[in-house]
């Protein structure tokens, strides 16, 4: 039995032996994926010296004497300002050389009779001034290999100059759903629908990897054998089979394969009953627990670290908080770690009812997995949260 951290670190550096392929997009279709490279800024951020307000650019000291207006858009101004002038100025625009600050609008004060202008308070030396290449210079590196490429880094790099990166390419992933009892229709007696297949590519997603297929295998060693061997892919997810029963094939499926177990079971439930492996070829099998909602924590636990290994990334992160906060889910001492569906309320952590291994309604509405020992507790963001 192994620990649940110790798993996420094998995991972790299982998936780190085998990089996923790298892609070059285009920025505009880069969203979400993870840089495969450092990038460089190509040219100067911002490109040229710019007010940040609405305001007059000034050199001198005040008052001064108020000249033609520059836009936003327009051409850089090429003479500069001579002590005792002042140019209105729209925030974006270039500032004239010579420029030594911007005066804001709501600071200026206008004389009478008078086309000058003072400023109450008056400004520091560059005040409201953005210089040049201040953000990055060319060569600068703005994003660094394992970034995932959020909304705003996508702006940081159009404005950049950057037009293509290097991205690592979801890793794709076989699912099989072992089971005699699976349907994917109404379940007759003594059948159950699949509910894990339908989640799959969507969860597997949220991960950072891709589905590339499903499959179905009955409780048969050879049958659950035959079907890793067809997959074409890196990575092979199972669910179920993976107890100790008479009906559970997925340790003789794995030897028929002559794999190599690195994880037989985790110190923790619901989802312990998991099983990770290095197949002769060098590809990684995943065997979750068949109940839904074990199969999700073990995902999570263990899949998850093991996908961000493939791009290059370490293990989420974990909040480490006191184990008071769940009284009632304290385990005992000696026993497995508890997995615990939560949501945040009112700052605080509160665990979802209709939690057990086998039901999904619980984990539908959570928004954190609380893993809870005798001595605290260790919370991970769900990756679909929103709060």
């Amino acid at each position: 039995m192994t620990a649940w951290r110790d798993a996420r670190a094998i995991a972790n550096d299982l998936g780190r032996e085998t990089p996923t392929r790298v892609l070059r997009v285009p920025v505009g279709r880069a969203a979400g994926l993870t840089l495969a490279a450092d990038v460089r800024c190509e040219r100067p951020l911002p490109p040229f010296d710019n007010s940040a307000m609405d305001g007059w650019a000034v050199a001198g000291d005040g008052p001064w004497r108020e000249g033609d207006p520059v836009l936003a858009g327009s051409i850089p101004p090429t003479l500069p300002l001579q002590p005792g002038e002042a140019r209105p100025v729209a925030t974006g625009a270039p500032v004239p050389p010579g420029t030594a600050t911007v005066v804001r609008s709501e600071h200026a004060v206008r004389l009478e009779d008078e086309p000058l202008i003072d400023a109450d308070p008056a400004p520091g030396p560059g005040s409201h001034i953005r210089r040049a290449g201040e953000e990055a210079a060319p060569g600068d590196v703005v994003l660094c290999t394992g970034a995932v490429l959020s909304p705003p880094a996508l702006g940081l790099l159009a404005a950049s100059g950057v037009e293509q990166v290097d991205v690592s390419a979801p890793p794709l992933v076989t699912f099989v759903a072992i089971g005699d009892e699976l349907t994917g229709s109404d379940p007759t007696p003594g059948r159950v629908t699949d509910s894990l297949t339908p989640m799959m590519p969507s969860l597997l997603a949220a991960v950072g990897a891709r589905c590339a297929t499903t499959a179905r295998a009955l409780d048969r060693a050879a049958d659950v054998a035959a079907a890793i061997r067809r997959a074409r892919t890196e990575t092979i997810i199972t669910s179920g089979g993976t107890a100790h029963g008479p009906a559970d094939p997925v340790r003789d499926a794995l030897a028929r394969l002559e794999a190599r177990v690195l994880i037989d079971g985790v110190n923790l439930r619901p989802g312990g009953s998991l099983l990770l492996a290095r197949l002769p070829d060098g590809r990684h099998v995943l065997s979750l627990p068949g109940n839904p909602l074990a199969a999700v924590v073990a995902l999570l636990v263990v899949g998850w670290p093991l996908v961000r290994g493939r791009l290059g990334r370490s293990a989420p992160g974990l909040e480490a908080v006191s184990a008071a906060m769940l009284p009632e889910a304290i385990p005992v001492a000696g026993g497995p770690d508890r997995a615990i569906a939560c949501v945040v309320d009112g700052g605080a952590l509160a665990p979802v009812p209709y939690q057990r291994s086998g039901m999904l309604r619980g984990a539908a509405t959570a928004t954190r997995l609380a893993i809870v020992s005798p001595d605290g507790a260790a919370v991970l963001r769900l990756p679909w949260a929103w709060d």
